[in-house]
């Protein structure tokens, strides 16, 4: 039973990690404001409990319920923190890589760790103010000019010093010689 719980809980350390770096990535005095409350992780830790005994579909959902939680009551410079996995991406990517695991008797840990870390950061989005998720801003870079395209080969001038060529004389029909 230990496994599907630490399972969970690492998931949770993995949120909370990725939500830090992409703070401190900010720049800025307070990054990481969490706003979670003691009744709101009981009841997650007690859905959580539940859930883990349920392989598979349970892991997920588990897995999704904590992200969606801490997501929830994190906020990174001031701007809200959205999960955005679905359950059937989560079902998959739990599924596929818990049985990885239990083939290769928990090696897989050390693989399926950064994979986990990596599957929560391109889950993870900021809001705006209106709680919708912000598009991505470009990096300010000047247009650079296009290149210079190469002149084109001049077409090759026909050779005017050589004798045109005579036209092939057509042969004359044979007739069968009769006998």
């Amino acid at each position: 039973m230990l496994g599907p719980v630490s399972f969970v809980f690492a998931a949770s350390v993995a949120i909370m990690t990725i939500i830090t770096i992409r703070g401190i990535a900010m720049n800025q005095q307070k990054a990481l404001e969490f706003h979670g409350n003691a009744a709101g992780y009981f009841i997650v830790t007690l859905v959580n409990l539940v859930m883990t005994y349920i392989p598979f579909f349970g892991w997920a959902f588990a897995f999704n319920f904590s992200a969606k939680w801490i997501a929830d009551n994190a906020m990174v410079n001031g701007k809200k923190v959205s999960y955005t996995a679905t359950y059937g991406e989560s079902l998959k990517f739990v599924s596929i890589n818990a049985l990885i695991l239990i083939i290769t008797f928990g090696i897989y840990i050390f693989w399926f760790a950064p994979k986990m870390y990596r599957y929560v950061a391109d889950h993870t989005q900021y809001l705006d103010e209106a709680g919708v998720a912000a598009a991505p801003v470009a990096p300010d870079v000047a247009q650079a000019p296009e290149a210079p395209q190469a002149p084109a080969e001049p077409a090759a001038p026909a050779d005017t010093t050589a004798e045109p060529a005579e036209p092939a004389k057509p042969e004359a029909p044979t007739t069968p010689a009769v006998s």
